[in-house]
């Protein structure tokens, strides 16, 4: 390929990756410009003794951590799936080898069309994601009863507002787990319809708060096409693999998206929704950044790994180690170079626009900040399968996140987290270096604890 050539080839490269990356944060930009012009039409109604736009808002600061635990059983499913179409066609390959040998061209014609039927199909991870989807929702509904119960008890709302609040959040966690769709087909225009079609239902009939997500369900259904027919198999998913996930995803999530749910819980509902909001910008960017640039990357070089330590002698892992470190190492540093990046501008534009804010919004900003490091260490260490690090580093920010709140009841409360969150950065980042150093010993380990 002449220089010219792969330079072409590089630039396409990067202006497709610039492509997906804004379809993949559109939807930050399309609540942005929604919002604040329906929320003067949403303050005039109420819900029993609640106002609407406090139960609006309940249900949008839960869907991010509630979808976090919610899909994690959704990859198991989906590759359980794939092995158990293979098992099934191994097993009943070898029973047809045996009958077109000893038997009836009957039990032969029996067998070639069992071959045929789901079970026994190669399937896309899209249809297999139909296949599991329906079981995997239904067992991942109990969690909006945990998200309810901070609601009833702690902030008293009326029955009409409970109602709401979980019909609501049985419709985002349907939108949630679907927005998975997207993902797996690698088509992001899917992503960017589907939260047009959430945007235009809010902007256009707000009071009907049920309309955003059930559009935006219908647009991700429509998105199965042909695939959709996969719905009606309702493939099942062993509940404690379920229960295991749903687990591990509430402790990974609860480090970016806890502290909003829980200070709107300890404030009652009066908290500074736009310091709040507009302070994780920079931090969802960066995020996004890293599950559209990097997680591959980091990803195809687990795998290499994996298959040089399976195929090598032990001795002969140690070149492909240091390049899964290298990789590894530069995403973080990119991804967090996207979110200083990021932080500058944002502080810019709120001390300039909005500075009665600028305090808040800028202690927001550099606590949102030190959860990205915590999130992204903890990846990278689910990445070398240490899972129960990162479940515990979840479990301490999620203690430390109640503790503060409860004693200040505000927004105040960052101040003190800051504080707290970087020593827990730390923490996971030692964690990080230390599985990171040498991946293949990680990888050894790993694979010893499970013999």
């Amino acid at each position: 390929m002449a220089p010219t050539d792969a330079q072409e080839d590089a630039t396409r490269k990067k202006l497709r990756l610039l492509y997906n990356f804004l379809l993949y944060v559109s939807p930050v930009a399309l609540l942005m410009v929604v919002f604040p012009v329906v929320t003067p039409e949403l303050g005039k109604y109420r819900l029993g003794d609640v106002p609407l736009v406090h139960v609006i808002l309940a249900a949008s600061i839960t869907v991010p951590w509630l979808s976090q635990a919610a899909c994690m059983p959704i990859y198991r499913a989906i590759e359980l799936e794939h092995k158990r179409v293979a098992k099934n066609r191994q097993e009943l390959t070898g029973r047809l080898e045996t009958e077109l040998k000893e038997g009836t061209v009957e039990k032969v014609r029996q067998l070639k069309a069992l071959l045929k039927t789901p079970a026994y199909q190669r399937v896309s991870d899209v249809a297999a994601f139909a296949r599991n989807w329906p079981y995997i929702y239904l067992t991942t509904l109990p969690l909006i009863i945990l998200f309810a119960l901070p609601l009833v008890f702690i902030m008293r709302w009326s029955a009409s507002a409970v109602v709401s609040y979980l019909i609501l959040s049985v419709l985002n966690l349907a939108f949630a787990q679907l927005l998975v769709l997207p993902s797996l087909a690698k088509n992001q225009v899917d992503w960017f319809f589907a939260w047009l079609g959430y945007a235009a239902a809010l902007l256009f009939f707000p009071i009907f708060w049920f309309l955003p997500p059930t559009a935006g369900i219908i647009v991700l259904l429509l998105c199965l096409r042909k695939n959709i027919r996969q719905l009606k198999v309702f493939s099942r998913t062993p509940i404690i693999h379920v229960a295991q996930d749903a687990l591990r995803g509430f402790l990974t999530g609860s480090v970016l998206w806890a502290d909003k749910y829980v200070l709107f819980v300890a404030a009652h509902g009066q908290i500074n929704v736009v310091a709040i909001y507009i302070s994780l910008i920079p931090c969802v960017l960066a995020y996004n950044y890293f599950f559209v640039a990097e997680a591959d990357r980091v990803n195809l070089v687990i795998k290499k790994l994996w298959s040089t330590f399976e195929e090598k002698p032990f001795a002969q892992v140690t070149n492909t180690a240091k390049e899964a470190t290298h990789v590894s190492n530069y995403a973080m540093v990119r991804s967090l170079t996207v979110a200083i990046f990021a932080s500058v501008i944002t502080g810019l534009i709120m001390l300039v626009a909005i500075p009665h804010v600028f305090p808040v919004g800028f202690a927001g900003i550099i606590a949102a900040g030190l959860f990205l490091v915590v999130t992204l260490c903890n990846y990278q260490i689910e990445f070398m399968g240490l899972y129960r690090i990162s479940q515990l580093i979840g479990v301490a920010h999620l203690v430390l996140v109640c503790i503060i709140f409860a004693i200040m009841p505000n927004e105040g409360g960052y101040f003190p987290l800051i504080l707290g969150e970087a020593i827990l950065a730390i923490i996971a980042y030692t964690f990080y270096r230390r599985a990171w150093a040498s991946p293949e010993h990680s990888l050894f380990w790993r694979r010893a604890l499970a013999w």
